[in-house]
């Protein structure tokens, strides 16, 4: 990771020195440090008992970044690194962001490379806990649905400034599901159809509204296969959000609606990522299309949202925020019947307080419940289904933010 910072700086330098067209030219980054206890149930702790486990990490949101336009300010582009896994011993270099964009006119932007696309923008103000046992970062899994960072070619047109509409077309990051019957397996995939984010701005007076499409299908070679198989996924999410300021308070919401989205490289699952039909879940994906017998699968129906008030008051912002995301699917061939169903909620507070110039503390308590897997454990002597209980779990610390 040293050397890869150390050429990346360099070259930086290189760049900033050799090419004196360039106007606009910006170097900066993000170290975040967590502080924070972690309070468990003992049915999700990992362990037979109630937990409470300290941490103090530098979670893998902190990154480093440069951004470089030319004279005319009509063409630029953005490299960021981050840094993977935590501890203190050896950690990897990531790519986050690696993209460039051209101002065709004041209408039309044409961004080309890995970065996030524009739907679904919105994000609660929770950071706390990011390397903890569960994925705990703007609510994902709890509501949030994060277009994550892909490789892409993205169209921007801006007829006026009260309206936004981006397209952006990337390759479905899709994988398959996993059968228990091994009847017969799925190989490469056979066919794809584009990734395709559609998403809107749509400003009016204080309040500004953020509608999406986001639809994904990849198609697999099957061996031997049998007739009437399934052989495809397919990905979709509609959301819709919506920002709003009237002086001090910011109020922010989504909602977000589709299915199988954790076959698809989204934080929106940021949960459990596994799920079976007893207690010892296996290598199926969570919120995802899940295999049924009978060579088929069933989708994975999905809902979630947030909300997030905010005031400030003085150097600080005060946060609540809620959110709430179900899963249910048949997992029964034949039956129309959710055999399956699981909702997860979060609430609590998360108070950032500017306490320098580029330098932020940030309170954060968050009560996090699994609710119960529903009909999740199966009896072998009887052939029915249980529920397990999840139980839930608090993180609550401090973040220490240096922006530059």
């Amino acid at each position: 990771m040293k050397k890869s910072f150390i050429m990346f700086c360099m070259s930086i330098l290189v760049v900033g020195y050799a090419l004196p067209t360039l106007a606009g030219m910006k170097i900066g980054g993000i170290i975040f440090t967590d502080v924070y206890y972690e309070f468990r149930d003992k049915e999700n702790s990992g362990t037979d008992d109630d937990a409470a486990l300290f941490n103090l990490k530098v979670p893998n949101i902190t990154r480093l970044y440069g951004k470089w336009s030319n004279e005319n300010k009509d063409v630029g582009m953005w490299i960021e690194f981050g840094i993977d896994g935590n501890g203190i011993g050896k950690r990897n270099v990531v790519t986050r962001h690696a993209c460039g964009w051209w101002q065709v006119n004041p209408h039309l932007k044409i961004t080309a490379g890995q970065t996030v696309t524009g739907f679904s923008p919105l994000n609660p103000q929770q950071l706390l806990g990011t390397n903890s046992l569960n994925l705990n970062v703007v609510g994902g899994g709890f509501g949030d649905v994060y277009a994550g960072r892909v490789p892409q070619v993205r169209f921007t047109l801006t007829p006026d400034k009260a309206f936004q509409i981006d397209v952006a077309f990337s390759e479905p990051d899709i994988t398959s599901a996993v059968f228990d019957d091994v009847i017969y397996s799925w190989g490469d995939k056979d066919s794809s159809f584009p990734r395709v984010d559609i998403s809107a701005i749509i400003k009016a007076g204080p309040l500004t509204l953020y509608p999406g499409v986001m639809y994904a299908n990849k198609t697999f070679s099957v061996d031997d296969e049998p007739e009437g198989a399934d052989d495809s996924i397919t990905t979709y999410i509609i959301s819709l959000g919506a920002k709003s300021n009237f002086g001090p308070v910011c109020l922010q919401a989504e909602f977000n609606v589709g299915q199988n989205w954790g076959n698809q490289d989204f934080v929106a699952v940021g949960l459990e990522h596994s799920l079976s039909n007893n207690s010892k879940p296996d290598k199926k994906n969570y919120g995802g299309a899940l295999a049924i017998g009978d060579n088929k699968i069933e989708n994975t129906e999905m809902y979630g949202g947030w909300v997030d008030a905010g005031i400030t008051v003085g150097p600080a912002e005060i946060h609540a925020i809620m959110g709430i995301q179900n899963y249910a699917n048949d997992m029964t061939p034949n039956d129309t019947k959710d055999d399956f169903s699981q909702t997860v909620r979060m609430f609590g507070f998360s108070i950032p307080v500017k306490v320098a110039k580029n330098f932020k503390i940030r309170p954060e308590i968050m009560y996090y419940d699994l609710g119960k897997r529903e009909n999740f454990i199966k009896d072998d002597a009887t052939g029915s289904f249980e529920d397990e209980e999840r139980g839930s779990y608090v993180i609550a610390g401090a973040q220490f933010q240096i922006t530059f």
